[in-house]
């Protein structure tokens, strides 16, 4: 009787539960291959990225190899590139560090100057003192100086760029805490250089390496005679020459102009000049006419006593 009136309930249907655990074990694999693919298109956008840096990074390294490892020839190659002067550079040692300065910000390019005059000195032979007018007839005085248009251009400049703008002009600048000292200090110095020279590139006391349109410019304007030196990276007594040179131009202070040119890099002007020999000095009045010229290496009284014989 206790089995007769039992209650059971009722068993689920057997097609209800299958289904049922069809479609969670279905669900379930859908999960899992949503998971997977997620996690490989996470890997493969992992890998490109890093594929993608590796390049970049051995573009850069290509782009930015050490001068010490490459080529004379390059290591000019970039520095023309970058508008960077190197006639100074007499070896491989000097070149490296050059490029190094430059890629570094502590050598910034020349500003371009323009000349409006084109017609070419004259020369004469080391035997003679005829002279004829050279360069052109442009205003002798020397343009106006804008110290307030200067100040503000330098301010544009980071520290180290004014630091080593005054250190090869001799100025001191330890003692400069602000930076708007080595503006003021940097402004009256070429404020001085734009009376001593037109083209503001020539220094009194220094021999400067300078361009052909430079040359034009300094040749154009009447002051302090102008003592040139035609070299060669590659000539053995144009190397030994530099030195006495420059202690020459010490010397001369404000009184003679003194400036460097390669006949290399600027073979127009070598040929104009008629150089048949380096190094040649060429010594021109202050109205731009040539005086006289001597071949060969000079020492620095020799060159003293060259300049005050014909001036």
């Amino acid at each position: 009787v206790s089995e007769a009136f039992s209650i059971h309930s009722p068993p689920s249907p057997p097609s209800l539960l299958a289904f049922h655990h069809q479609h969670q074990h279905q669900q379930h694999q859908h999960r899992h291959q949503q998971f997977s693919t997620r996690q490989q298109h996470q890997t493969k956008m992992s890998q490109q990225q890093e594929q993608e840096a590796e390049t970049s990074a051995a573009a850069a390294a290509a782009t930015t190899k050490s001068p010490s490892e490459m080529r004379i020839k390059e290591i000019k190659a970039e520095l023309q590139g970058m508008n960077i002067a190197f006639a100074d550079c007499f070896d491989k040692e000097s070149l490296v560090q050059r490029l190094l300065d430059a890629r570094d910000g502590t050598i910034a390019p020349p500003k371009p100057t323009t000349t409006t005059t084109t017609t070419a000195p004259s020369t004469t032979t080391t035997t003679t003192q005829k002279s004829q007018p050279s360069a052109s007839s442009a205003s002798s005085s020397s343009p106006s100086f804008d110290m307030n248009a200067t100040k503000a251009d330098l301010r544009k400049k980071k520290i180290l760029e004014l630091r080593t703008a005054l250190g090869t002009r001799g100025i001191r600048w330890a003692h400069m805490i602000e930076k708007e000292e080595m503006v003021v200090a940097l402004a009256n110095a070429l404020e001085q250089e734009s009376h001593f020279s037109l083209s503001g590139q020539l220094q009194p006391g220094k021999a400067t390496d300078i361009s052909e349109d430079v040359l034009e410019q300094e040749l154009s304007s009447s002051g302090t005679p102008l003592l040139l030196d035609v070299y060669a990276t590659w000539c053995g007594p144009c190397k030994m020459m530099a030195p006495q040179l420059e202690e020459a131009a010490a010397v001369f202070g404000s009184n003679v102009r003194v400036a460097k040119m390669d006949s290399d890099a600027n073979q127009e002007w070598a040929s104009k000049l008629r150089v048949s020999g380096l190094p040649t000095i060429i010594l021109f009045s202050k109205d731009g006419k040539e005086l006289k010229r001597q071949e060969g290496a000079m020492m620095k009284d020799m060159i003293i006593n060259f300049v005050e014989e014909h001036t």
